[in-house]
């Protein structure tokens, strides 16, 4: 058992979901922190995005893709205004299907999402070594 769990560790989109687990928690806490110091729901909306996406940028950058690279975060918070804008077109495009309910409509999308931010996160974000102002992929 612990074999399996070892290899599966292995796997960077695995340690990629994991830590989208972490970085989800961390996110609500911070949410929930914020709400009970400002008691205004959209400042704490704001504040814990802040937070969080430093957090991810972190936690992503080290867990999964072993990055230590703090300057990589300005591709991160583009890849994630890039992901955000995809998600409300996606919902907004399945309401115009009839698929209406959020809860529905969100389910529908996680895993593209999840699978299609892992890509980017690990093409776009964290892969890239800046060799005389241009950028080599490296697979």
């Amino acid at each position: 058992m612990l074999n399996l769990i070892k290899r599966l560790l292995n796997h960077s989109f695995i340690r990629f979901l994991l830590v989208g687990g972490l970085n989800t928690v961390f996110g609500y806490l911070m949410f929930a922190f914020f709400a009970y110091l400002t008691d205004n729901a959209t400042l704490s909306v704001i504040l814990s995005n802040m937070v969080g996406v430093l957090f991810n940028f972190k936690t992503y950058g080290t867990l999964v893709f072993k990055s230590n690279d703090n300057g990589r975060i300005y591709r991160f918070v583009g890849a994630y205004l890039f992901l955000i804008t995809l998600q409300i077109l996606s919902l907004k495009t399945l309401g115009h299907f009839g698929i209406t309910n959020s809860y529905a409509a969100g389910g529908i999308i996680a895993l593209p999402m999840a699978a299609l931010s892992f890509l980017l996160m690990r093409k776009f974000v964290f892969h890239a070594a800046i060799i005389m102002g241009d950028t080599k992929l490296n697979s």
